[in-house]
């Protein structure tokens, strides 16, 4: 009797099983019009992807400022449990490099996340700066590119394009806090050339190179000592290369189990410019170039991978991320010279998800998660222009196969993070704030496509 090779169920999602040709149903021909517009829709995903990579690539919000949806689009489905143990697509070329080696033959995936920020901020009795609240409220898209390339049965090689890093605010420029700061855009979009091998049967590893090119933006206020002119204004930004290390492995004790571990190397930033200023006076022509450098911390994330049966899979994960060593730097113009300041203080921070993938139907894989991420700080070190708190989870997605050689996938996240308080921030000369950031949420919603 012949045997057919075909894509099916996770082992559907892109790894080849073998069937027995008698028990093969015959697949029922589609328009070829719904082929045409699939395969248009795939092209605009891909290009369009590219295009956001470069030029409008997403900002972040973690417990820290890494976050899983940014980095894997099928992530959004997930609220990131298991993520460095699943390697359910080509997003595993970041999440976790080992799991390239359960690919059979090259895939490509592509990927769009448009997000919605929501973080008003709400002034106390406290503050003395007259202007308004504040509210952030930011739509904003991000994209994802990742491609496997087997060279042979153990060797892979990978590469993948994305932003997993970052923070973009803006508060609008007569906002109470415009003193500390208007507007602030951090990001670091990385090109990922990546490698995995397959020891033996049940040990993969894998390693990356992030390629990053880091760009950070401040803006804010200056509070003139001569109130007919107005607030001046200063503007800093500067741009710096830096490389990411990241290394997994994955270990798979049964055909139904994978424990995976990814760790992500720190990475400085070095932002150095002089700050541009504008209707103040010319003791500020004489600013130096000031340091604003920051580190892109290290982080382990471990996830386990478990099939109970045909239809259910449970996924679960743990992680860490170092950022202690983390400091906001900023520009501080109260003084006779601007100088910087740099809030520390910050606190390490854990992650705990679990999750789980249900097969509906042959073609049709549902998704679903929770996670949660403590804050790297609490209300005596937070900063008013780092809104972070403990970070609440809850998605849900799905994956449906289209054929043997295109999957179609999105995913729906809410990120919930509520009231938090900010330190006081400000001076005898510009005045204080202190206050409240209410309600602050984002929510998450991907399209991805997948060829295998």
């Amino acid at each position: 009797m012949s045997v057919i090779t075909e894509q099916k169920a996770d082992h559907l999602f892109g790894f080849p099983v073998e069937v027995k040709a008698c028990n093969r149903q015959p697949k029922v021909l589609r328009p070829g019009g719904v082929h045409i517009k699939l395969r248009m829709l795939a092209l605009w995903i891909l290009i369009s992807g590219g295009i956001l990579i470069w030029i409008c690539t997403s900002p972040a919000h973690s417990g820290g400022l890494y976050i899983y949806e940014m980095a894997n689009p099928s992530d959004t489905g997930y609220a990131g449990a298991g993520l460095a143990a699943r390697a359910g697509d080509a997003g595993t070329v970041f999440t976790n490099p080992a799991g390239m080696t359960r690919f059979k033959g090259p895939t490509i995936q592509a990927g769009i996340t448009p997000f919605y920020l929501n973080a008003p901020f709400n002034p106390d009795e406290n503050t003395t700066v007259d202007g308004s609240d504040g509210d952030t409220d930011l739509f904003f898209a991000g994209a994802n590119f990742a491609y496997i390339h087997p060279v042979t049965d153990k060797a892979m090689l990978g590469v993948s394009m994305g932003n997993h890093f970052g923070l973009l605010l803006d508060w609008g420029d007569n906002w109470v806090g415009r003193y500390v700061s208007t507007e602030v855009a951090l990001l670091a979009p990385q090109l990922q050339p990546t490698a995995a091998y397959k020891v033996n049967s049940w040990l993969s590893i894998g390693a990356g190179a992030g390629l990053t090119l880091g760009y950070l933006k401040d803006k804010a206020e200056v509070s003139n000592l001569n109130p007919g002119r107005g607030d001046g204004r200063w503007e800093f930004s500067d741009t710096d290369f830096a490389v990411q290390g990241n290394f997994g492995i994955m270990i798979e004790p049964s055909d139904g189990t994978r424990i995976g571990v990814r760790y992500l190397t720190e990475t400085d930033l070095d932002f150095k410019d002089k700050p541009d200023f504008s209707n103040v006076g010319p003791i500020f022509d004489r600013v130096p170039r000031l340091d604003l450098g920051m580190k892109m911390p290290q982080s382990i994330m471990s996830g386990i991978y478990h099939r109970l049966n045909d239809q259910w899979v449970i996924l679960g994960s743990v992680g860490w991320e170092d950022w202690s060593r983390f400091g906001r730097v900023n520009v501080d113009t109260s003084g006779a010279v601007p100088e910087t300041t740099v809030d520390v203080g910050f606190d390490d921070t854990w992650h705990f998800g679990v999750g789980a993938e249900y097969q509906y139907n042959p073609d049709l894989l549902l998704t679903a998660g929770f996670s949660y991420d403590s804050s790297m700080m609490d209300s005596d070190t937070r900063p008013i222009n780092l809104p972070l708190s403990d970070m609440y989870r809850y998605a849900v997605g799905l994956k449906y196969r289209q054929s043997d050689k295109l999957t179609l996938g999105g995913g729906l996240s809410f990120l919930w993070m509520g009231d938090m308080e900010v330190k006081q921030a400000g001076n005898p000369k510009e005045g204080f704030v202190s206050g409240q950031y209410d309600d602050v949420f984002l929510t998450f919603l991907s399209f991805y496509i997948q060829w295998n």
